[in-house]
């Protein structure tokens, strides 16, 4: 896994941003800020994680998407340090699950045609239209691809053997999701927590473009 420090300036709010897969530092990078900012990606190996020093923070917030929603449960569950709100973003713990996640077979499906061009339909599927489309050529990750491809495959190999639960304050469903059913984030939370409906697509962050929008 990576972690980037995207503000670090001594503020009394950190959030932790857990993202989802294939991603990077640049997923965010147009959202206006709130406090300090730490990023997580790449799930490739998730074993053996430090925690990150939040002492001196008033407040550690979580904010998890996609799947970083199933690697933040992990973590948090390992890491033992103080968290004031989690809030999960299209995404569940169970992210490969025929009831719950992204269904086995297509999750295969994607994990075997991950080409660049199997990248690009898949990117162009977690979107809502072109105007979202153009924009996101300043938030598409640098990344390479056989990283990616590894990553969705180590997902699915480390997700079967860690199956956390934890309390979450808030989740977020976009109504267009066609990368994580709506139905299926619908089974897994049921009625443990708020459930907010978002307009748009697997990708929320047009929409969710302020970091305290999260937590209003």
């Amino acid at each position: 896994m990576k972690r980037k420090w995207i503000t670090k300036e001594g503020n009394r709010v950190l959030t932790l941003f857990f993202c989802g897969w294939g991603m990077d530092e640049r997923t965010v990078q147009h959202v206006r800020r709130m406090g300090d900012l730490l990023l997580f990606y790449d799930y490739r190996d998730i074993s053996g994680e430090d925690a990150p020093e939040v002492e001196g923070y008033e407040s550690v917030r979580v904010v998890a998407w996609s799947m970083g929603v199933w690697a933040a449960s992990v973590l948090l569950s390992r890491w033992n340090i103080p968290v004031s709100c989690r809030v999960a973003i299209n995404g569940t713990e169970r992210p490969v699950d025929e009831h719950y996640g992204i269904h086995p077979k297509i999750y295969l499906l994607t994990e075997r045609g991950m080409t660049e061009q199997g990248r690009d339909k898949f990117f162009a599927r977690m979107l809502s239209g072109k105007e979202e489309m153009e924009r996101f050529e300043e938030n598409r990750p640098c990344r390479a691809i056989d990283e990616q491809r590894d990553e969705l495959r180590l997902i699915r190999e480390q997700s079967a053997r860690e199956m956390p639960e934890m309390h979450w304050d808030r989740v977020y469903v976009s109504e267009e999701d066609v990368i994580f059913p709506v139905e299926n984030q619908r089974n897994w939370w049921g009625n443990r927590v708020e459930i907010i409906t978002l307009p748009g697509g697997h990708y929320p962050f047009y929409v969710l473009d302020n970091w305290e929008k999260i937590w209003k």
